[in-house]
């Protein structure tokens, strides 16, 4: 990315210290939160050592029941994913020991 301020490419990072951006004169639970999810995943942030300013994206607000949907969602589909392994992995067997089986039976008897 680079600088707003003096158009130099900037460093990229992480500020893992901050969860919320609060204007003076505000109470710490006004403020815009600058993590994300259930565990407050830190965003990049963007450093520019010339400047020594720091430009960190605030990310989409997402409420608590988002976040816990998102989560779910995710789960459900390796479930989904592991259970069409699953199926894929039966139906081969399952044809493997039908041929076998059938190429053991006496001819006359199919």
């Amino acid at each position: 990315m680079d600088c707003p301020f003096c158009g130099k490419e900037m460093k990229e990072g992480r500020i893992p210290s901050g969860d919320r951006w609060v204007e003076d004169g505000q109470d710490a639970w006004e403020g815009i939160p600058l993590t994300t999810g259930l565990l407050g995943k830190v965003p990049k942030s963007f450093y520019c050592p010339d400047c020594r300013q720091i430009v960190l994206p605030v990310p989409e607000k997402a409420g608590f029941m988002e976040a816990v949907q998102q989560k779910i969602d995710a789960a459900s589909e390796k479930i989904e994913t592991a259970q069409k392994q699953w199926e894929t992995r039966r139906n081969q067997t399952k044809a493997q020991k039908q041929k076998k089986e059938f190429g053991s039976k006496d001819p006359w008897e199919l």
